[in-house]
């Protein structure tokens, strides 16, 4: 999720350092020994850059077991896999949900085998999971909020002995709205049919991503799943420095410690696990009666632009870094379709993106303004609806 205003982010972060007060209470983990447990989980999540072993998704039982509603098969014999990745962009995440309902209209909306979301394309992916009967929830969540129903600002002085420059107590409310255990007993049911759900956290102490695999959590006979899968997507979109952060629990060689787990975005704007494991491989193992090797389709949505935009920057500290970080974020989320088009390159992925049209004109540059949420979320729909005019190239690339 984008922060509300690069400018206030940068100085409140600045002037949270400049005080030197004293830390806020935790137990925080120590980050020179092996990952930690959740208690009364197992394989929930992937450390994909540990240094002393990464670990990444095991989806062989997913294709092994998969359900036909998983694939699809085209003319010619041509079976295909359908999968997509949400991006981060805070109340941009309006114009996702709108692309998702617009496809639903249009009829073409696949059913994808892995769904991937970061920061607002975390909330946002549980639903596009789940699939169209979701789609009344994903359009409310998306138009019907605006900045009063997602957070509030703390007082200056108040602010200054805190971690971040707001509250989201009212964010968690949305999110205990929507995430339900009704939610988390459809996305187990799609689970053990062999779909997958992936959200990505930033694990601040280790300065890694971490990949959780929601369906296992959401499969999980644990006490505490509902509050463990809301604390996920919280984590996912919580902006440092401008949303708090979230402590997760963990055990490590016996005791208890906690890590502190941000937005997904601090790494990556949008991912997929299609780049760290050979699909093609898991689909002909678990197909031997195939002919014709499985495609690999990846949708990507991106919620934002990824063209320039021209605006006088005034000469002080927080116009100069504010238009240099949101510049930061936008180039960010550009540099991850070209990974993403790797996989293309090297004939493991077929890449289809969505991103907001070049010279877009917003209502109002002001993150959850409910104007603009609902301008977005229409610009999304009325693409969709029309068929959406997926790329293959990233911006600026020519072959």
């Amino acid at each position: 999720m984008t922060a509300l205003t690069c400018k206030s982010a940068l100085l409140g972060a600045a002037l949270l350092a400049m005080t030197g007060c004293a830390d806020l209470l935790r137990n925080a983990q120590p980050y020179e020994k092996p990952v930690g447990t959740i208690e009364g989980f197992e394989q929930i999540r992937y450390h994909i850059m540990e240094p002393s072993g990464p670990n990444y998704p095991d989806l062989a039982d997913a294709y092994a077991k998969e359900t036909p509603d998983n694939y699809v098969i085209e003319a010619g014999d041509q079976p295909v896999y359908n999968y997509l990745a949400v991006s981060g962009g805070g109340s941009a995440g309006a114009y996702g949900a709108g692309i998702l309902n617009g496809w639903t209209k249009e009829g073409s909306r696949p059913k994808f085998k892995v769904v991937t979301g970061v920061s607002t394309g975390s909330l946002i992916a549980p639903f596009a999971f789940l699939g169209p009967d979701y789609d009344d929830e994903l359009k409310e969540a998306y138009t019907t909020i605006d900045a009063s129903k997602v957070f509030f600002l703390r007082g200056m002085m108040t602010m200054l002995w805190q971690e971040s420059l707001t509250d989201n107590a009212p964010f968690k409310t949305i999110i205990a709205h929507y995430v339900t255990d009704d939610l988390l007993a459809k996305i187990a049911t799609e689970h053990a049919n062999g779909r997958r759900l992936y959200v990505l956290t930033t694990d601040l102490d280790r300065e890694q991503p971490v990949i959780w695999d929601m369906g296992a959590i959401a499969s999980s006979t644990a006490k505490n799943k509902l509050d463990l899968f809301r604390q996920v997507l919280l984590a996912s979109t919580s902006v440092p420095a401008v949303f708090p952060p979230v402590l997760i629990d963990v055990t490590i060689e016996g005791q208890k410690h906690d890590e502190l787990h941000v937005d997904g975005g601090v790494f990556a704007q949008s991912f997929f696990i299609g780049n760290l494991i050979d699909l093609k491989a898991l689909a002909a193992d678990a197909h031997p009666e195939w002919t014709k090797p499985a495609i690999q389709r990846l949708y990507v949505i991106r919620n934002g632009r990824i063209d320039p935009v021209g605006s006088d920057v005034k000469r002080t500290i927080g116009s100069i870094s504010g238009k240099s970080i949101s510049s930061l974020m936008k180039v960010s989320g550009i540099n991850d379709l070209y990974r993403l088009y790797l996989g293309q390159v090297t004939g493991e992925l077929e890449l289809r993106y969505i991103a907001f049209p070049v010279g877009y004109k917003p209502l109002s540059t002001q993150e959850f303004n409910q104007e603009e949420m609902i301008q977005e979320y229409n610009l999304g729909y009325d693409t969709a609806v029309k068929g959406v005019p997926w790329q293959s190239l990233p911006p600026g690339y020519r072959q």
